[in-house]
């Protein structure tokens, strides 16, 4: 059977390295001049134009540092891989969401704007925190090894040191109200 057009076009890509290097490489160097951008860690440009200043960040000092950390990254075929698996795996999330959303949405009457409510985005919240921790746990090779660590030895004083401190951890926050608190106290301070 012969190969569709498209799929020849996808093989080719695959083969030139669009998908090993090309598009890694964009991502990171996105992700990496976007951080660089709103942090505004390598400072600030002060420009005057007609007795005016106007203040911009660095963009060249950026995106230099943005592209090299890019070409690092795509140097390392491991980094790669991960990379691609993470973001691969991730979409699985991504899609599970929307669809949970799609199927909520059927039984909305929409009279009012759909919204979740702040327990169900906790929630997900975690659970997808908790999702994409895991997967990249399963990217580096990690999860592998912390679960045969707990299987084998789940009865040693260890793994029930490191249980009970996340149970103690896990009722200090649930007893506390949380991190809401916190944010409702400078809330109060900042409109005082």
């Amino acid at each position: 059977m012969s190969q569709s057009v498209l799929a020849g076009s996808i093989a080719f890509m695959a083969k030139i390295g669009i998908y090993d290097v090309v598009l890694p490489f964009l991502l990171i160097f996105t992700l990496v001049f976007a951080f660089l951008e709103k942090s505004k860690i390598l400072g600030l440009e002060v420009v005057k134009h007609n007795g005016k200043e106007y203040t911009y960040t660095r963009k060249n000092l950026n995106s230099m540092v943005a592209f090299t950390i890019g070409f690092f990254v795509i140097a390392s075929a491991q980094l790669v891989r991960i990379i691609s698996e993470i973001i691969a795996n991730t979409m699985i999330i991504v899609v599970m969401g929307v669809s949970f959303m799609l199927a909520v949405g059927i039984t909305h009457t929409g009279q009012k704007e759909f919204e979740l409510e702040k327990g169900w985005k906790t929630g997900f919240f975690i659970v997808a925190a908790i999702g994409i921790l895991m997967i990249t746990l399963n990217a580096l090779g990690w999860l592998a090894a912390i679960y045969d660590f707990l299987v084998n030895n789940w009865q040693s004083a260890h793994v029930a040191t490191i249980l009970m401190i996340l149970v103690f951890v896990g009722f200090m926050i649930w007893v506390t109200g949380g991190f809401d608190k916190k944010s409702e106290g400078k809330k109060e301070k900042k409109e005082e």
